[in-house]
């Protein structure tokens, strides 16, 4: 931590009133609730912020990670990407209603600048993404795996109606959006220091990552990422072409994986330079990395 600069620090007990958090769909709302603040899904328990920390959230959907950063370190500034109207003005409303400090930003980052179209599921508004990027019947599969796993009991009879439910969550509507890279967005807003970068954009992740200069890599500190790795698809292999990329830019990274499974440790690229020691148990995970272990632990 730098000299100076008090950290902050949420334990598992930190907690959101998740009454006066403004969502999409209730179920989405609490589920993002028990993933990002409850499980710390993007910041491990034993990582503080520094007072006055920046923080991009890039895929912020309607702000529980700005909120959860708030509650991690109230004098943190957040700067959220939110590129799809009905979800950014939630995003808008909840930075407001709870004071966070930064800005909400309505657009989405990628490795360009221009215009792109994206798809927005209403009924799981966190599954929306750019368009070239989507993958519904993979999505549609990966809930329907986390509902067997975790409410099969619970639902008893109603699983036989869960294909139904997810064809009326999934319909799709679509958007034409801005994008930007993230070296555009730095300059833009002014940055001189990115203590915490979190992405988490349905299958872009590398094109957020190829958005940022070369000038721009040394003030980035921290990053953290879901990494979709999905056998037979286009992001075949890029679990371990992000290990790489990262690792050659200064960072080391550790995998975390979902709730009650043993963290992972990462030692070089993955890409047969280094070794990725224990179990990577589905196809998408979150990598988190800090620049030449000086914020590692």
């Amino acid at each position: 931590m730098t000299a100076g600069r008090d950290a902050g620090r949420a334990g598992p007990g930190t907690a959101l009133d998740l009454s006066a958090v403004e969502g999409m769909n209730r179920h989405e709302t609490q589920a993002l609730y028990e993933d990002i603040v409850t499980h710390r899904s993007y910041l491990p328990d034993d990582v503080t912020l520094p007072r006055g920390a920046t923080v991009l959230d890039i895929g912020a959907n309607i702000g529980v990670f700005a909120l959860f950063v708030q509650a991690l370190c109230p004098t943190a500034h957040v700067y959220a990407c939110e590129p799809l109207p009905p979800v950014f003005d939630r995003l808008v409303r909840n930075l407001h209603t709870h004071r966070v400090p930064g800005r909400a930003l309505p657009y989405a980052l990628s490795d360009r600048d221009g215009e792109a179209e994206f798809v927005f599921y209403p009924g799981y508004t966190v599954m929306s993404g750019e368009r070239r990027h989507a993958a519904v019947e993979l999505d549609k599969a990966f809930v329907r795996s986390l509902v067997h796993r975790e409410q099969a009991d619970e639902l008893g009879d109603g699983l036989d109606f869960l294909d139904e439910m997810l064809d009326h969550r999934f319909r799709e509507v679509t958007y034409h959006r801005p994008v930007r890279r993230l070296s555009t967005l730095i300059e833009e807003v002014g940055l001189d220091r990115v203590d915490l970068l979190k992405i988490d954009v349905q299958r872009a992740e590398i094109d957020v990552l190829n958005g940022i200069d070369d000038r721009h890599w040394p003030l980035v500190h921290r990053v953290t990422v879901e990494v979709h790795d999905e056998p037979g698809t286009p992001t075949e292999g890029r679990l371990s072409a992000v290990l790489t990329l990262l690792e050659e830019r200064g960072y080391r990274a550790r995998i975390l994986p979902p709730p009650g499974v043993d963290p992972v440790s990462v030692s070089g690229s993955g890409s047969g330079s280094g070794s990725v020691s224990g179990p990577v148990v589905s196809s998408r995970c979150t990598v988190f990395a800090a620049a030449d272990g000086r914020h590692y632990r």
